[in-house]
């Protein structure tokens, strides 16, 4: 009886320890998934994968905008890699101090695609298989808009919500 009692014992022991080793990696994968922070390079170089989620990213503030501080724009490692940033209700507002600093900011990463993404016909008349009839200059005008569409351009921005941190 004690020989059982014993081995009980000491598997419910080696079976706490393993449980705890299990618990103590999935909090550490957690950590490092939500501490992953990308410069606004790396941001740009994975951006069709981030669109979307929920990113961190950090760069200096090169710009924030005079009336009311409602968006700034983060540089990366020259003047042409460089995020804009929404403050929204989260944040507030970014402060003119915050020029030429080093900012870590949580957000929402977006694209937004240039004008002719708005003149979709699919969306313009509800579905392309739709019963219209077109004459030969609105089919032309179509096709113009669908090849103008394939060439926009598209702009990322983050919608912030939080500042994890502020290097001067």
């Amino acid at each position: 009886m004690k020989r059982i009692a014993f081995f009980t014992l000491i598997a419910a022991f080696l079976f706490s320890c393993g449980n705890q080793k299990n618990q103590n990696e999935n909090t550490s994968g957690e950590a490092e998934k939500s501490a992953l922070v990308y410069s606004v390079d790396e941001l740009y170089a994975n951006a069709a994968d981030l669109v979307g989620k929920e990113v961190t990213v950090k760069g200096t503030v090169m710009h924030v905008c005079k009336q009311g501080g409602g968006r700034c724009f983060l540089m990366g490692s020259n003047e042409d890699f460089n995020i804009r940033v929404e403050a929204g209700e989260k944040i507030g507002a970014f402060s003119q101090e915050q020029m030429g600093s080093d900012l870590t900011i949580s957000g929402i990463f977006k694209e937004v695609k240039t004008e002719a993404d708005a003149h979709n016909p699919a969306r313009e008349h509800g579905t392309e298989e739709a019963d219209h009839n077109h004459d030969e200059e609105a089919e032309e005008a179509h096709r113009v808009i669908v090849e103008a569409q394939e060439k926009a351009d598209v702009v990322y921005f983050m919608e912030g919500l939080t500042i994890i941190k502020e290097e001067i």
